[in-house]
């Protein structure tokens, strides 16, 4: 009997461990912010290494909080053995659920399963992307961020708790199915839950989390608190909004330079020439020393490529091959395992950290190295057998998971670069292949070897929910007109970027990457005419830098995306809700591209105003469908009645100097006053309140301007104002 009694004990005392329910401890962080805290923390998630602290003093400027939909101590947890399990009430059968970090398989996430690790490749509609964050929001005007970097599952508002479930349905002969499903697709179709629902984060190997909730009244307030918690958004340098040309992988800097050369010799705009691995004397691992043999003289190469203008970024990876100078000092300072042969730096180790950092301030920064691409460091799908996945078995001296290592890798690699430019008060505009949550503060640009058209508009309208930047890389394409088109996008994206790294020859000498390889180049009528169409597509965004920087700006100060989904400004609006293949570009510019070899498309204006269309010179009614026909490579663009947009004389390349002539084109009678941001457009001074705000005002048919602040320099000259 004693026995029986012992073993049921034991059993009771396993069963409390293996599954016992938390109650949240509440706590207001911010302004419209709380933290809901369970159990045990990790010592090792994304706010535990914040690049900037939380910005306050803009979040108490923010509208007053919305009511959230449910009570803060709904939000219940289990923790088990070797799970955490979040539950947060979604109980909201009219709403719709987005986010999740930079999903290119949906849009809409209610109802979906996600698994939100990091990956080189979008699979479905999982959420596993460069950027996965466990972060979403609510049509209802909330959002929230559960603070992990292991690999969650998520279950959006598609599981019903059985204690939800009606009493009424029980012994209900008329909730019982009679039909009997003959096909696949019927017996697998996605069917509603009953009950009442939740989004459920399902957290292997975590012990607590801390899950935050951010206030709206609206989405587009959310978000803010978000990017706002996560330390602000970030301002890129003036050059870093134009053009950026990748060359190719196995040139030289005599195939560079060519390329220099032709880009002026064409007149195409570009401020950024990239470097691929060829630069090096080993990648894949990597050495990060200059090849002589094909760089030689590397530093008079670079010091003439900035006297024409440009900016250099290097590619690489944080794998570190054995003839690399950083092998040794890194060697016990790096993973179990190796990837390609190379060292997987442990960025946790705050001195493998400063060893990385100061290396490329010493041998790249300090030799006007303007910016890097971080290539893989991300992770192939299980099932890629690329070797460049160390696997979640790794153990770091640091004390780090495997598992948490690669969600953050990306994240970390970025701070430590980040770091040397800071150090020498240098803005940079970079590449990462992957990030986490809280990167909003990060000059770092996501990109893919993914090439899909609608995954890459989807990826542009998902990255505004979760502070993410994105851009739509082009590098060949089948015609073209598809060429055009996706040049078109690139240029209304966060960083317009042409990567043609597996050609040996310029894009617009060859579009088609079998001809190119083979040397099949377009003759010179026909180089001319792609060169030409280029130049007017980048001219494009050129004249709306000004406009873009002062975006970027109510990012810094304000929490709000420069791009972002249209539900965002127009929440009343449920026709948008859909919507994944137009957004805003800034506060007055509504961009609908056109995809692959297509010239028309049907664009969905938003209700509640008019919008001026750009490429017709006419006004339209919002609320209403609009048939588009174009030629590919330009792009339907919209303005908001009532708004005030600076365009300006494009320039070949941004200069440190560059003054801008602005053209100020009033749309409506009664436009809302535009801030533009003047400063020097390289340095981190600005975030020392070094910077001029200008107002561009419009009243009884007259513009007038009105600037303050401690900068001195002039940065814009404006030449007329017109009124639409």
């Amino acid at each position: 009997m004693l026995s029986r009694i012992i073993f049921v004990a034991v059993f009771l005392m396993m069963s409390f461990h293996l599954c016992l329910a938390q109650d949240g401890q509440i706590e207001e962080v911010a302004p419209g912010i709380w933290r809901v805290h369970f159990g045990q923390t990790e010592v090792f998630t994304p706010d535990r290494f914040r690049e900037k602290d939380i910005c306050t003093e803009s979040l108490a400027g923010l509208p007053e909080p919305g009511e959230l939909p449910f009570k803060l101590e709904e939000i219940q947890c289990q923790i088990r053995q070797a799970r955490t399990i979040v539950y947060i009430p979604c109980d909201e059968p009219e709403e719709q659920i987005y986010g999740f970090g930079l999903d290119s398989g949906a849009y809409e996430q209610k109802g979906l399963r996600k698994y939100l690790t990091v990956s080189a490749q979008s699979i479905g509609k999982t959420g596993s992307s460069h950027g996965p964050v466990p972060f979403y929001t609510s049509t209802k005007g909330y959002g929230i961020y559960v603070d992990t970097a292991r690999v969650p599952f998520v279950h959006v508002a598609r599981l019903s708790a059985k204690a939800s479930i009606s009493a009424s349905k029980v012994n209900d002969p008329s909730s019982e199915t009679t039909e009997i499903k003959t096909t696949v697709e019927e017996l697998y179709a996605a069917r509603a839950a009953e009950g009442r629902t939740e989004v459920v984060f399902d957290i292997p190997g975590a012990a607590g989390i801390d899950v935050y909730v951010f206030a709206g009244p609206e989405i587009k307030q959310a978000v803010q608190r978000y990017n706002l918690f996560s330390g602000g958004g970030v301002v890129p340098p003036l050059w870093g909004l134009g053009m950026k040309y990748r060359n190719y992988g196995g040139g030289n800097k005599d195939t560079v330079m060519e390329v220099a050369n032709s880009l002026r010799k064409f007149g195409i705009p570009c401020d950024m020439l990239g470097l691929e691995p060829g630069w090096q004397t080993a990648a894949y691992s990597c050495s990060l020393k200059w090849s002589d043999d094909r760089f030689a003289d590397h530093d008079a190469f670079v010091d003439k490529l900035v006297g024409m203008g440009y900016r250099v970024n290097l590619w690489e990876h944080a794998y570190i091959h054995p003839s690399s100078p950083l092998f040794e000092p890194l060697k016990d300072k790096s993973g179990d395992f190796l990837v390609w042969g190379g060292l997987v730096v442990d960025f946790v180790n705050p001195e493998a950290f400063n060893i990385f950092s100061e290396y490329h301030g010493k041998n790249f920064i300090d030799h006007n190295i303007t910016g890097f691409k971080a290539d893989e460091c991300d992770r192939e799908f299980v099932d890629n057998a690329t070797p460049f996945n160390y696997p979640y078995c790794s153990t770091f001296g640091s004390g780090i998971d495997g598992d948490q290592m690669t969600q953050m890798y990306g994240y970390l690699y970025q701070r430590s670069i980040l770091r040397a430019f800071k150090q020498r008060n240098l803005r940079t505009w970079s590449d990462v292949r992957a990030t986490c949550g809280l990167s909003s503060p990060m000059p770092f640009v996501l990109y893919s070897d993914s090439y899909g058209f609608n995954e890459y508009l989807r990826q542009l309208v998902n990255s505004s929910f979760t502070g993410l930047l994105w851009s739509p890389e082009v590098r060949e394409a089948g015609s073209l007109e598809e060429l055009l088109n996706r040049v078109a996008m690139s240029s209304y994206a966060h960083q317009m970027c042409l990567n043609p790294w597996f050609v040996p020859n310029p894009l617009w000498t060859q579009y088609d990457r079998g001809k190119n390889e083979r040397g099949e180049l377009l003759d010179n009528a026909g180089q001319e005419k792609v060169a030409d169409a280029f130049t007017r597509i980048i001219n494009r965004r050129m004249s709306l830098i000004p406009y873009l920087y002062a975006a970027y700006y109510e990012y810094y100060l304000q929490g709000l995306p420069p791009l972002r989904a249209l539900v965002m400004d127009f929440p009343d609006d449920k026709k948008l809700r859909r919507v994944d293949d137009a957004f805003m570009f800034g506060a007055a510019l509504l961009v609908a591209p056109l995809k692959e070899n297509a010239s028309q498309r049907t664009v969905y204006l938003p209700a509640g105003c008019r919008w001026y269309d750009l490429n017709a010179d006419i006004w339209r009614e919002g609320g209403n469908e609009v048939q588009i026909s174009l030629t590919p490579g330009e792009v339907p663009v919209f303005v908001k009645e009532n708004s005030i947009v600076p365009f300006a004389t494009p320039v070949e390349f941004v200069a440190d100097d560059t003054v801008f002539a602005l053209t100020v084109k009033v749309f409506g009678n009664t436009p809302v006053d535009l801030t533009l941001y003047a400063d020097d457009g390289i340095s981190w001074n600005f975030e020392k309140g070094e910077y001029n705000q200008i107002k561009l005002s419009w009243k009884d048919g007259k513009g007038s301007v009105q600037e303050t602040g401690p900068y001195q320099k002039k940065r814009y000259e404006i030449i007329s104002w017109e009124q639409k």
